[in-house]
């Protein structure tokens, strides 16, 4: 089982999948130094992208075949942070329409995939500025700009819910809880982990 836990910079993601274990997280991977510059084209930027991603899933599997789940620090198919930028009217080089196929390619080839439950956290901003500054060991550039982000990015997963009924929950639950689920849990195979129809359906159905 591959579990998602999502929410916007400061929302706590990292420190609530640490209290699950590490030997389960699957954090997020630096990137700044590899993906492409400015002037890189488009499909650059969507291929980057969606091999750095894939990259993760991978790493997912990897530790769920070896304890049964992962826990994913933030989600893995991250297409959602490019629709979310450009929903807000921010300027970032990987374009959301040129992402589609390079992550639909990446969902085909089962290099990449849906998880099995999506645990979103909405955050307030005073609680996630606080939050911030309560942190010293990161910097987290361009808050207020992730703030923006959170209204799209629940529309985003509202939408996967509608696809995915049950999957998706907008709480972190009970950090002890879910080990303890996840812990006595058969595992069991996600016959559509990697359905580009889910995909296909997702696109169709986001905010215009």
């Amino acid at each position: 089982m591959i579990i998602v836990i999502e929410g916007i910079s400061a929302a706590g993601k990292t420190t609530y999948s640490r209290k699950i274990g590490m030997r389960y997280c699957v954090p997020e991977i630096p990137a700044k130094g590899e993906r492409p510059g400015e002037d890189g084209s488009l499909q650059e930027h969507a291929l980057f992208w969606a091999n750095h991603n894939a990259a993760r899933f991978q790493m997912a599997m990897e530790i769920e075949a070896q304890y049964g789940f992962a826990i994913c620090d933030t989600d893995p198919m991250k297409v959602h942070y490019s629709w979310s930028m450009e929903r807000a009217g921010f300027h970032w080089p990987d374009k959301f329409e040129s992402a589609i196929p390079a992550v639909r390619q990446a969902i085909q080839e089962r290099r990449l995939g849906f998880a099995d439950r999506y645990y979103v956290k909405r955050i307030d901003a005073k609680t996630a500025r606080m939050q911030k500054e309560g942190d010293l060991a990161r910097s987290r550039g361009n808050f207020d700009q992730h703030l923006a982000l959170q209204p799209h990015l629940i529309d985003w997963f509202r939408a996967l819910s509608d696809i995915l009924p049950r999957k998706v929950e907008f709480a972190f639950p009970d950090p002890a809880n879910l080990l303890s689920q996840l812990e006595s849990k058969t595992p069991e195979d996600n016959p559509r982990r990697f359905d580009t129809s889910i995909f296909d359906a997702l696109i169709e159905r986001l905010p215009t």
